[in-house]
């Protein structure tokens, strides 16, 4: 279910009604509560349903995951994670910048959901303490930055922007002996559009799906090695789940803890700047 944002619940009961188990591209539906009502209405008629957050099967999200259970580089702090981009001028041809962010438009249900899921995917339940939602160019909000505070520990700060004239490295993670750095997108979006099709396990070339990574100690600094990113995984697992009863791998507390901080980001930003 990838159509506009504005769409996705209606789109989805649609195919529920059908009896057709659903992959609700993110976000799932324009906030907290209608995610819920759309997760009630398919386990009233028991149909499976999940959401895309692909990112969690990103190369830097699942090294990162393997780094933190490794210990190398001590305790984790603060984890910083971005989207920036640089396109100073309105597309006039982009729906997500020309629907109203009350309708599914703007980065703050866009890119900030990946940020959140990865977030609460790497470190576990957080709590938000601080959001800025802003409308630089003058259209829906294209630049969000929020920090959430992990039971755990882990300081996480967000920053999505379409207009940094300087984007920083995709991920920055801080640890007591360490820093690790992913300073690119994950490269399974470039392979996709070059025309690359994954095998049924993955990709055949796991090396071209592999983020490059850097860990820094002060002066210290050498290469780390990266597992190769996966999406098929995210569809394998659901294939499981259809066949065995498994586990989808979006779980619906998971889906809706993230729609509920981004709720709760708006309702911060309306605050502040009220």
């Amino acid at each position: 279910m990838a159509s506009t944002n504005e769409v996705h619940s209606a789109h989805a009961k649609l195919a529920i009604d059908a009896g057709i188990p659903v992959v609700v591209d993110k976000p799932m539906a324009l906030d907290y509560y209608e995610t819920l009502s759309l997760f009630d209405y398919a386990d009233a008629r028991g149909v499976p349903i999940t959401v895309f957050f692909n990112r969690l099967f990103d190369s830097d999200t699942l090294t990162i995951k393997e780094l933190v259970k490794s210990g190398e580089l001590g305790e984790i702090f603060r984890y910083e994670s971005r989207f920036e981009r640089f396109r100073p001028d309105l597309n006039p041809a982009a729906w997500r910048e020309n629907t109203p962010s009350d309708l599914g438009g703007g980065l703050l249900l866009d890119l900030q959901t990946h940020l959140v899921s990865i977030a609460l995917d790497l470190f576990g339940p957080a709590t938000l303490e601080y959001s800025s939602i802003r409308r630089i160019r003058g259209g829906v909000d294209d630049d969000v930055l929020i920090a959430l505070k992990h039971r755990g520990g882990v300081d996480s700060y967000l920053s999505v922007s379409a207009i940094a004239g300087a984007p920083g490295p995709r991920v920055r993670m801080h640890g007591r002996n360490g820093t690790f750095i992913a300073k690119e997108l994950d490269p399974q979006e470039a392979l996709l559009r070059s025309g690359v099709k994954p095998l049924s396990t993955g990709w055949s070339d796991t090396a071209a799906a592999t983020g490059e990574f850097r860990i820094h100690k002060g002066p210290e600094s050498f290469n780390h090695r990266g597992i190769p990113g996966n999406y098929v995984n995210f569809y394998n697992q659901v294939k499981d789940s259809l066949s065995t009863g498994s586990a989808l791998p979006i779980s619906r507390e998971f889906a809706l803890e993230v729609a509920q901080i981004l709720d709760r980001a708006r309702e911060i930003d309306i605050r502040s700047n009220g």
